[in-house]
């Protein structure tokens, strides 16, 4: 598996990422231990059935969501997840991801060009200009077709119910559908999300822009999606960019046009922080 590669359209069936198992994920993960699916699912109660179980699902959830990555996942059967700095201090601060704040980034992540779900990432980035923040199911579901080169229903999968399900990310809540309408909500804008937003901007920059000191607002979201995805409009993005600042994460120049960032501090050790303003 190459290190960026995003997670094919039907890795999740229809299984939703339930906290408990990403939990007991992470708890797997932390401990350094590794194996195929029916150990992995024996050390952590995840259920795996004879045909099928949700250990892949889970395993791709946590990666798309940045909270592990694979670690020898070729063509060998054991799979040996390692936290990243994300996955480390969540299991840390927040180990159930009941926090508002984790259940966001966790999402930014999985709608991720390079490392996220195809459906998520199709759903939040290119429909987000073909479907705006308001739009009718069907017209999700023949967008997902043309983009996924399918001809089927089905391709929504639980993207909805993710958001929907106490067991999953309902305080996050970026979906909701009612009477056949889906709303997408925008990603909340306050201070106690400065420190968690910054953290996901350096890891953005560097994962798409590794040897750039400086990098534009519009390159930055032409590649990666930092204001798209969250459904930022302009004022607004603005406004996470300035709390962003406050924090000593980055530095803006606004004297060009579109604005430069300029990342302060090491992304890895920015994500030691998120929880910082937290309460």
């Amino acid at each position: 598996m190459s290190k960026h590669s995003r997670l094919p359209r039907n890795f999740h069936k229809s299984f939703k990422p339930e906290r408990q198992y990403i939990h007991a994920m992470l708890r797997f993960a932390a401990a350094g231990k590794s194996g195929d699916y029916r150990e992995i699912a024996s050390e952590t109660g995840i259920p795996m059935g004879t045909s099928s179980g949700k250990v892949p699902a889970i395993i791709d959830y946590c990666r798309g969501m940045g909270l592990v990555r694979l670690d020898g996942a070729g063509r060998t059967a054991i799979r040996k997840p390692e936290l990243t700095p994300f996955g480390r201090v969540v299991i840390l601060e927040d180990p159930f991801l009941k926090l508002n704040i984790t259940q966001w980034i966790a999402h930014l992540n999985l709608c991720s060009p390079l490392h996220g779900s195809e459906v998520w990432y199709q759903t939040f980035f290119p429909g987000k200009q073909a479907l705006g923040m308001c739009f009718e199911r069907s017209k999700l579901e023949i967008f997902l077709n043309v983009a996924l080169s399918i001809d089927k229903s089905g391709a929504i999968g639980p993207l909805i119910g993710t958001y929907e399900d106490d067991a999953a990310f309902r305080v996050c809540g970026a979906l909701s559908e009612e009477g056949g309408i889906i709303r997408r909500k925008p990603a909340p804008v306050s201070d106690d999300f400065g420190y968690g937003y910054g953290a996901w901007l350096l890891q953005l920059i560097h994962d798409h822009f590794p040897k750039s000191g400086q990098i534009s607002t519009v390159e930055l979201d032409t590649v990666a999606g930092w204001r798209t995805i969250p459904g930022w409009e302009v004022g607004v993005h603005q406004r996470v960019l300035e709390l962003v600042e406050r924090k000593g994460l980055l530095t803006i120049d606004r004297h060009m046009e579109p604005w430069l960032l300029y990342p302060k501090i090491d992304f890895e050790i920015s994500w030691k922080s998120i929880y910082k303003d937290v309460i």
